[in-house]
Formats: structure tokens, sequence, C-alpha cells
């Protein structure tokens, strides 16, 4: 099933359109939506620790896929398959990284406000379509990604909260 579905989606990038969105969301847009999500919590919350929560939950969350791609080590589809995909990533496939770290920003996003939380989780689901139509990632490889990604959203904000807002940092910024 997980091949069969990457077969489908990785189908579809045989239309020009369909590829280069997937190429602009995969390697574009989610650079500019983790810095509109920096610059926007800040504007919302007037406060400079919500963007260093929504950074460090990007950073924790492409250090965390890092560490378990190369765990797991499990090959790209185009490498496995034998395919010639749309985009050259090197490295492992599960998770997908690029779906961790959308997820992550976008859970912390959610406990801003639920309506950016919205937009921003379509937006992790048009990154982790992207990725299997260029042919990068498996769908587990992504659904394993948004799982560790909302995971260490909701990890960063408990322990902010546990903190009492980083509270032992204030007196030094």
């Amino acid at each position: 099933m997980n091949i069969s579905l990457f077969n489908f989606f990785f189908s579809l990038s045989a239309n020009p359109f369909i590829a280069n969105w997937a190429l602009l969301v995969s390697n574009i847009f989610i650079y500019s939506f983790a810095i509109f999500a920096i610059i926007i919590v800040y504007i919302i919350k007037r406060d400079i620790f919500y963007p260093l929560i929504v950074f460090g939950s990007g950073a924790i969350a492409w250090v965390s896929a890092y560490i378990i791609k190369n765990i797991t080590m499990i090959s790209r589809p185009f490498v496995a398959l034998g395919l010639n995909p749309l985009f050259f990533e090197s490295g492992f496939s599960l998770p997908s990284g690029h779906v961790t770290v959308i997820s992550a920003i976008s859970t912390i996003m959610w406990s801003v406000d639920y309506r950016l939380g919205i937009v921003f989780f379509i937006f992790t689901i048009f990154v982790a379509i992207s990725r299997m139509i260029i042919g990068v990632h498996y769908p587990i490889d992504v659904i394993c990604g948004l799982i560790l990604g909302v995971l260490i959203g909701l990890f960063i904000l408990w322990f902010y909260k546990a903190t009492l807002g980083f509270a032992f940092l204030r007196k030094y910024i």
C-alpha cells in the first residue's frame, strides 16, 4: 500500500503544473511559511519568547528527524525504486524532515491562534503531498513526520507552560 500510494502521487509529477507547484511548496514556500510564522507570532503575542519557541520547535524537529533518519536508514523511494525524481535529496527517507518541521511549527501556531493553525496544517498537508509528488518520500515518511512534528510541538508547549513561560530566562533578556 505504501508503494502503491507513492506511485499514485509520483505519477502526478508528469503534469508540469503539478510538478512546478510541488517544487515550489517543497523548496521555497516552506521556508517562507517558517519565516512568516516567526514574524506573525511576534506581532500577535508581542513577546520575544514566542518567536523563539517557533524557531526552537522547528530546530528540534529538524534535529530529531535527522537522528531518526540515521537510525532507520531507509532509502528514499527514487533510490529504492530506481526512479528519476524531480528533485534529488540526499540522506535517508523516514521521517520527512520537511513535514516534521512544518508540523511542529503548525502546532505552535495552533496554540497562538487556531485559525492560523488551520492555515498552517493545511499547508503541512500540501508539503506532505509535494514531497511524494517530487519523489523523495513515501506516504509513511510524511505520516511519521506529521506525528513526530505534532508531538515535538506539544512537548515544547508543555515545557513552556511548565516553566511558567521561561520565567527563569526572562531576567536575562
